[in-house]
């Protein structure tokens, strides 16, 4: 199964809060995630902004071993009509003070190599629930922490706004040292391309 967005390059990142959302906590909570749970069914709802009516339905067949299991995902597509089954494996880890804690292995494959990443979440973009790397997604916070960073960047603040740090909050350190360093990235790739530049043109 290919991940979605393959082959592509985007100018900003997708956000999570704008995908319907399969969290191992979730079906703990319902109750799903019991050891000797076998072929259990049933439907998953979402719904967006206060409606009544779910946005989004998937059937879903659970079962649940020791340390391991699946969940078998059943829905179709609300525009193209096109019907997705699939499975999605699942394992147990042990916590330090007892008890198991669930998580989703992403099913994604990217470049011909299975992700395979063990994660607590996976997301529906395109066609198929993956993981957030696969997914290339990015949480709101996040952005709007880069965006602010980038805009410091534009105006030239890591060349003088940050001279002095005497009397900054945590906050404001905590953002200083997210300027310069994106600063000092955006300088090393500049001396990178030169660098590559003139080995392409060779000596004088």
């Amino acid at each position: 199964m290919a991940g979605s967005g393959s082959g592509y390059r985007w100018s900003k990142k997708a956000r999570v809060e704008g995908c319907t959302t399969l969290d191992t906590s979730d079906l703990n909570r319902m109750k799903l995630l019991i050891p000797g749970t076998n072929n259990r069914s049933g439907s998953l709802e979402w719904r967006r902004g206060g409606q009544t009516e779910p946005s989004s339905t998937v059937g879903y067949l659970i079962t649940v071993g020791e340390t391991s299991g699946s969940l078998r995902l059943d829905y179709q597509m609300t525009q193209t009509k096109e019907k997705f089954d699939y499975a999605i494996p699942l394992v147990a880890t042990c916590c330090h003070l007892g008890g198991r804690r669930w998580w989703f292995i992403c099913p994604l494959v990217r470049g011909g190599v299975a992700c395979n990443r063990r994660v607590r979440k996976v997301y529906l973009r395109g066609k198929y629930f993956g993981c957030r790397r696969c997914h290339n997604l990015a949480y709101m916070s996040s952005q709007e922490s880069d965006s602010r960073v980038y805009a410091a960047l534009r105006r030239g603040a890591h060349l003088h706004e940050f001279g002095n740090v005497t009397g900054m909050s945590i906050s404001q350190l905590g953002f200083a040292l997210k300027v310069l360093t994106a600063g000092q990235k955006r300088l090393d790739r500049i001396g990178k391309r030169i660098n590559r530049d003139t080995r392409r043109r060779g000596p004088k």
